[in-house]
C-alpha cells in the first residue's frame, strides 16, 4: 500500500513539471518568432515539365516567383543536371542574375539547352538553386527541380513496310496476283527478328500460292531494305469486289521490345466484267511530312485517292483548305479529267510557314469533289456532287514570329550532312575504312559556296593519340559551291589506331561556307563511328600420351592465352571423336580476361583400334557478340588392350607348394612393383604440368 502512494505521487510530480517545461517552451518560442523577421521565399511557378527535341539547342522559359510579402534582392541562378544528362545548360542574356524580385512578383529565366544527337528518350531532372538575400542583408537560399522530356525517335530502330503493289488493278477468279514491297530500316540501328505476314486470307478466301504465308529476316542493318513478294491466288469463293490484304510487320528494336505494325492493301476481283455501279471515289491515303518547319521551308503532304467501282470517274476536283500563316509552294487545286475503275492515283502538295506563323501545329485539309450521277431538287434534276474531305497536320516551329509592321528576319543558309555511312559498319581496330558523307544545303533560295569541310576528333588513346587518323588523304575537303537543296558527296579515307577501345566515337564535321553576299557561316555536325577489337586467342604445345589403349582412360593437357585487347566471353572448351568417348571432357571457362590464362586437364577413352581423330573445340564471344569456333585436330594412334597372361595350372601348383615364406615375398615384391608404377605416372604428369607452368 505505501509503494503505490509513493508511484502515484511520483507521476503527479512528473506531470508537473513536464507541465512547466511546456509553458515555458510555448513562452519562448512565442518571444522567438516576435523578433524574428519575415523572409522572401522564391518558387518555380512554370510547369514541371517541358519537350525539347534531340540534336537541337533550344530556349525555355522558366518562370520564377516570390509569393512572399517581402523582396528578394542580389538573386543569383544556379543549373544542373542530374547524373549522365545527355544535353548541356546555359543562361540567356545573364537572366540567372536579378538585382530585385518584389514581393508577389515573378522574374523569367532563359535556359540554352543544347540535346545531344543520341540522347535516349526519357525525362531527365534539371535543379535550380538560388542565392539571394533579405533586406536586413540576410543571406538565403532555396532549390526546385523541373524535368526535360526528349524523344528522340532515332535511338531506336523503326522497320516500315513501303511500296506496296499489286501485279494487276483488276484479276478474274482463278487468276494468280503478286504482292511487292520492301522492308526499309531508315534509322542507324540494326533491326532484329523480322517477321511478314498475311493476316486475314480466310475473309476473302484467297489462297497462297506455293504455301508460303509469312517471310522471316534475322535482321535488316540500318539504312538498308530488303524486298518481300508474295504469290496470291483468288477462289470460287473469293469475295467481288474489293478485297483487303493485311499484311502484318513484327520485329525487335534494340531494348528488346517485340513491335509490330499492320500494312493493308486492295485486290480487286471481278465476276461481271458488265456490272456498271454508281462512281466511288475513296481517300486510301494522307500522308505528312515529318518533323518541323521553320519560316521558308516547304513540308509535303502526299494524297492519294481511289476510284473503288466498276466504272470510270470523270472530271475530279482536288483542292486544299491553307490556315492563315501557311501558304502553298505548290498546285493548291487539281483537276482529274478520268479516273478508270479500281485505279489509285497519288498527289503531292508542299506548304510553307510564314514569317508571322507561331510555333504549333496547323490543320490542313484536303478535299475531293465528283459527280455521282443525278438527283432530283424540288422540280429540277441537277447533278449529285460528293465532297470527302481529310486533314492532316502541319508542325510549325518558329520560336520568334513577325509582328505586324516588324521587318522579317533574313533567313541565312545552312549546311547539314544529310546522310553518313563507314565502310565497313562496325570498324575494326588498326585497319582503314572509308567514312561516306553527303553534304546538303537546306535553304530553299540560296546557294552557299567556298566550302571547306574538315574532320577533328576529341578522344585520344594513351600510345597513339587521337583514335582516327587520314589513311593516305586528307581530312580537309573542299566544295567550290551547294545549290539550293542540293547534295555533294565526299568520302574521306581514314584508319583506327590499333590500341582503341571498343565503343562508339564520335567525329566533328567542321563546316566553314558563305552566302551569296560573302558573309560568312560556321557550324558543327556530328557523325558516330563504331570501333571494336579484334579477339585474339593462343594456344601452348598439346600434352598427351604417345601411345593410347582402347577402352583405357587418356588424359589430355594445354594451356589458352588471350593475346588480344577484349575480355572472351563464354569460354567453353571440350573433345569429340567418332569412335571416343568424350563425355566428361566439357570445360566451361565463361569470360577470359586480357592477358589472362586458362589450362585445360581433361580425358578421353578410345574405343576402337587403329588412326582415330579427336578433335578440341574451343568456342567463344567476341566483341560483337558473334560466336567464334576453333577447332584442333589430332591423330591417335590407338592399340588393342593388354591381355593378361594365362597361368600354367602346374606352375601355380608348384606356387602353392611353396613355403609361406616364399609366398610373402612374391607379394611384398608385387605391392612394390604396382607402387612403383603409380608414382612414375604421377611424376611424368607432374612434370608436364611444370612445363606447361614454365611456358606460361
Amino acid at each position: 500500500m505505501r509503494f503505490l502512494k509513493l508511484f502515484i505521487l511520483t507521476i503527479i510530480f512528473l506531470n508537473s513539471n513536464l507541465n512547466f517545461v511546456f509553458a515555458q517552451d510555448i513562452t519562448e518560442t512565442t518571444t522567438q518568432e516576435i523578433i524574428l523577421p519575415e523572409k522572401p521565399v522564391l518558387k518555380l511557378a512554370g510547369d514541371s515539365t517541358y519537350s525539347i527535341d534531340s540534336n537541337k539547342e533550344q530556349t525555355i522559359t522558366v518562370p520564377l516567383a516570390n509569393p512572399s510579402s517581402y523582396n528578394a534582392y542580389d538573386v543569383v541562378i544556379q543549373a544542373k543536371g542530374g547524373e549522365n544528362s545527355p544535353f548541356s545548360i546555359g543562361f540567356e542574356n545573364g537572366s540567372n542574375r536579378i538585382d530585385l524580385i518584389k514581393r508577389g512578383g515573378s522574374h523569367n529565366i532563359y535556359l540554352k539547352i543544347k540535346v545531344d544527337r543520341d540522347a535516349p528518350s526519357g525525362k531527365y531532372p534539371i535543379t535550380l538553386d538560388y542565392a539571394y538575400s533579405s533586406s536586413d542583408k540576410q543571406n538565403l537560399s532555396g532549390s526546385d527541380t523541373f524535368y526535360i522530356k526528349i524523344d528522340n525517335p532515332s535511338d531506336l530502330a523503326v522497320v516500315a513496310l513501303n511500296g506496296l503493289k499489286v501485279s494487276k488493278e483488276n484479276i478474274t477468279v482463278g487468276e494468280q496476283i503478286q504482292i511487292t514491297g520492301n522492308i526499309e530500316n531508315p534509322t542507324s540501328t540494326e533491326a532484329k527478328n523480322i517477321t511478314v505476314e498475311l493476316i486475314g486470307l480466310e475473309e476473302s478466301n484467297m489462297s497462297v500460292s506455293g504455301g508460303k504465308s509469312s517471310l522471316y529476316f534475322a535482321s535488316v542493318k540500318a539504312k538498308t531494305s530488303v524486298p518481300i513478294s508474295f504469290n496470291l491466288t483468288s477462289t470460287n469463293l473469293t469475295k467481288e469486289g474489293s478485297n483487303k490484304i493485311t499484311l502484318k510487320v513484327t520485329y525487335t528494336d534494340k531494348e528488346g521490345k517485340e513491335v509490330s505494325k499492320d500494312y493493308y492493301t486492295y485486290i480487286n476481283v471481278s465476276k461481271d466484267t458488265n456490272n456498271n455501279d454508281n462512281v466511288d471515289i475513296k481517300i486510301t491515303e494522307l500522308i505528312s511530312s515529318k518533323g518541323k518547319f521553320n519560316v521558308g521551308q516547304s513540308g509535303s503532304f502526299k494524297l492519294k485517292i481511289k476510284n473503288d467501282s466498276k466504272v470510270s470517274a470523270k472530271n475530279i476536283k482536288i483542292s486544299t483548305k491553307v490556315p492563315e500563316n501557311i501558304v502553298p509552294t505548290s498546285t493548291n487545286i487539281v483537276f482529274v479529267d478520268e479516273l478508270l475503275p479500281n485505279k489509285e492515283k497519288e498527289f503531292t502538295f508542299s506548304f510553307s510557314p510564314t514569317s508571322q506563323a507561331t510555333t504549333q501545329t496547323y490543320s490542313i485539309g484536303f478535299a475531293v469533289e465528283y459527280n455521282k450521277g443525278k438527283k432530283t431538287e424540288g422540280e429540277q434534276t441537277v447533278d449529285n456532287t460528293i465532297s470527302i474531305e481529310r486533314y492532316a497536320g502541319f508542325d510549325v516551329y518558329n520560336p520568334n514570329p513577325q509582328k505586324e509592321g516588324e521587318e522579317a528576319k533574313i533567313s541565312v543558309p545552312k549546311i547539314i550532312v544529310s546522310k553518313y555511312q563507314s565502310e565497313p559498319t562496325i570498324v575494326e581496330a588498326g585497319k582503314s575504312f572509308k567514312l561516306n558523307m553527303s553534304f546538303q544545303n537546306t535553304h530553299s533560295v540560296k546557294t552557299v559556296k567556298n566550302i571547306k569541310v574538315f574532320l577533328t576528333v576529341e578522344d585520344k588513346t594513351e600510345e597513339k593519340g587521337n583514335v582516327f587518323a587520314p589513311d593516305n588523304s586528307s581530312t580537309t575537303y573542299f566544295i567550290d559551291s551547294i545549290a539550293p537543296k542540293q547534295q555533294v558527296s565526299h568520302t574521306f579515307d581514314l584508319f583506327a589506331v590499333p590500341d582503341a577501345k571498343p565503343r562508339s566515337y564520335t567525329i566533328n564535321v567542321n563546316l566553314e561556307y558563305e552566302d551569296e553576299k560573302a558573309n560568312e557561316f560556321k557550324s558543327v555536325e556530328l557523325v558516330g563511328i563504331n570501333v571494336k577489337q579484334q579477339a585474339k586467342l593462343e594456344m601452348s604445345e598439346i600434352l598427351k600420351p604417345e601411345v593410347l589403349t582402347k577402352d583405357t582412360e587418356n588424359g589430355i593437357s594445354f594451356q589458352l592465352y588471350n593475346t588480344g585487347k577484349v575480355t572472351l566471353s563464354n569460354l567453353m572448351i571440350k573433345l569429340e571423336g567418332e569412335n571416343i568417348d568424350a563425355k566428361e571432357s566439357t570445360s566451361f571457362v565463361g569470360n577470359l580476361d586480357v592477358g589472362a590464362t586458362e589450362y585445360y586437364d581433361g580425358s578421353f577413352i578410345p574405343k576402337v583400334e587403329g588412326e582415330q581423330n579427336l578433335k578440341i573445340i574451343i568456342t567463344y564471344e567476341d566483341t560483337d557478340g558473334k560466336q567464334v569456333e576453333r577447332i584442333e585436330e589430332l591423330k591417335l594412334k590407338v592399340e588393342p588392350p593388354i591381355v593378361e597372361p594365362v597361368i600354367d595350372m602346374e606352375m601355380e601348383e608348384e606356387f602353392t607348394k611353396r613355403p609361406s615364406g616364399f609366398k610373402k615375398i612374391a607379394v611384398i615384391v608385387g605391392i612394390v612393383a604396382v607402387v612403383g608404377v603409380v608414382i612414375f605416372i604421377r611424376r611424368k604428369k607432374a612434370k608436364a604440368k611444370k612445363e606447361l607452368d614454365f611456358n606460361e
